[in-house]
């Protein structure tokens, strides 16, 4: 039997037995979990409501946003690319900052979250669809490809989609399991 005890920032809880790892100290506590999430919330508005690139061709110039670049993708009758493009840009993003949110606000309080048991199973759902890294990827491509027809800039939608996908990996790496025992 192994008693549970809170570990060090670097430190590695090993089996007595065969050596395996039970559980590792993290860096970041409660605090620096929320303010990296707050921080990826305000990135995540400007990076909807900046344009993501600027287009010019033949004395014509166009700096779209992702949601207009979405609502015309419906318009244009491609719903599931728009919905697809929605849910793993837009509203997956939101729903893991919003949750994060829920569980870190109580506990940087010092308060047990309501619901914090839900709240972390939907998390841990939610982070399969968010697929930001993939959107500035696609994005880039779509830059480069365009390029030879007209002249593309990225905007700074594309920088703070960028910025999100890297604080979202830093979130996800930096992982929430050892909040379960702070609670």
């Amino acid at each position: 039997m192994h008693r549970r005890r809170p570990l060090a920032s670097r430190e590695v809880a090993h089996c007595s037995r065969c050596g395996a790892v039970l559980a590792r100290g993290h860096r970041l506590g409660a605090d620096a979990l929320l303010a990296l999430t707050v921080a990826a919330a305000v990135l995540l508005l400007l990076a909807n409501l900046t344009p993501m690139a600027e287009l010019r061709m033949r004395g014509l110039s166009n700096a779209p946003t992702l949601p207009s670049a979405i609502r015309l993708t419906w318009d244009l009758g491609e719903r599931l690319v728009a919905l697809t493009a929605a849910a793993t840009a837009i509203v997956a993003p939101a729903m893991l900052i919003v949750l994060r949110l829920l569980v870190l606000l109580p506990l940087a309080r010092g308060r047990r979250p309501r619901h914090f048991a839900w709240c972390m199973r939907v998390l841990h759902e939610a982070s399969r669809w968010s697929m930001v890294e993939v959107l500035m990827v696609a994005a880039a491509v779509s830059i480069v490809r365009i390029a030879s027809m007209a002249d593309a800039f990225p905007g700074p939608g594309m920088f703070a989609f960028g910025a999100v996908a890297l604080l979202l990996a830093a979130l996800e790496s930096s992982e929430m399991k050892h909040l379960w025992v702070d609670a």
